[in-house]
């Protein structure tokens, strides 16, 4: 037989039967109180421990999730930080290619207004020489008077044109003998000497009894000077200095002085001069 070892239960149940019948009933009842009492303590001591259980597995999810909030907060704190700095750069490009772009549209804007401005002045010339092409004055007295303003002006191809066409419209006019000076002056001016002295020739053969012969000479004489034709320079010169010549006193003086200062030159102004011999 196996030994039962006495428990507390039994050693109060003993007790209650050896103290008679009515106590017994009273002990039953106190030892089902109890014993509700503790079972209904042992099943709140039981859920209390899993509350606690479960409070704990919660806390502990909780702390893990936590953590995984942190790192999701840190990572993408990093990368919005990542991604702001990349925003700035491209950003701040973009300023630079704004800045660079509008540097360049202020280049090209002032190179524009610069080619606009020459195109302006050039269009404007153009219409100045369309004008003076086409505005040639129909009366005598205005188209001489035109020719000489131009000539002052230095517009010389103006000047000697309208004069041209002064010859062609009036071929017997009693100042042809000046206006073809004035082409050869024209000539002259723009330093075309050999054009200058065809003129001058023309006036000189053709109108010999003209006012405007010395002035011919003269200028004859100056433009075979600056070809270097020296000899040809002084006959003109002495030509203008000759009695039948009618030509004023000033004229005379300034032909001597001329003659003077070419007949002095070493060789630097007339070509036509001997060069001496080179020494034996």
């Amino acid at each position: 037989m196996r030994y039962l070892a006495p428990s507390p239960w039994r050693s109060v149940v003993v007790t209650a039967l050896l103290a008679g019948a009515p106590g017994c009933l009273a002990l039953k009842v106190d030892q089902d109180e109890i014993g509700r009492e503790v079972a209904k303590l042992r099943k709140e001591v039981a859920q209390s421990q899993e509350t606690l259980a479960r409070a704990s597995s919660l806390s502990d999810e909780l702390d893990k999730k936590l953590v995984q909030i942190e790192e999701v907060l840190r990572s993408n704190q990093a990368g919005l930080g990542a991604r702001v700095d990349q925003l700035e750069g491209e950003v701040q490009a973009l300023r630079g290619d704004v800045e660079n772009a509008d540097n360049r549209a202020t280049a090209v804007n002032q190179e524009l207004g610069e080619a606009r401005a020459d195109l302006d002045a050039r269009l404007k010339q153009l219409e100045e020489k369309l004008n003076e092409a086409t505005n040639i004055p129909e009366s005598k007295t205005e188209l001489f008077a035109e020719a000489d303003r131009q000539f002052k002006a230095k517009k010389y191809k103006n000047s000697r044109r309208l004069w041209r066409t002064y010859e062609s419209r009036y071929p017997d006019d009693p100042k042809l003998p000046e206006v073809k000076f004035n082409i050869g002056l024209t000539y002259f001016s723009e330093r075309d000497y050999k054009a200058a002295l065809g003129e001058f020739y023309n006036v000189v053969q053709e109108s010999a009894e003209s006012p405007v012969v010395p002035d011919a000479l003269y200028y004859s004489g100056l433009a075979f000077a600056k070809l270097g034709q020296c000899e040809n320079a002084i006959a003109y010169f002495d030509a203008l200095r000759q009695k039948k010549t009618k030509a004023p006193e000033e004229y005379k003086k300034k032909a001597a002085e001329q003659i003077d200062l070419l007949k002095k030159d070493a060789g630097d102004m007339c070509l036509d001069k001997d060069t001496p011999a080179p020494p034996k």
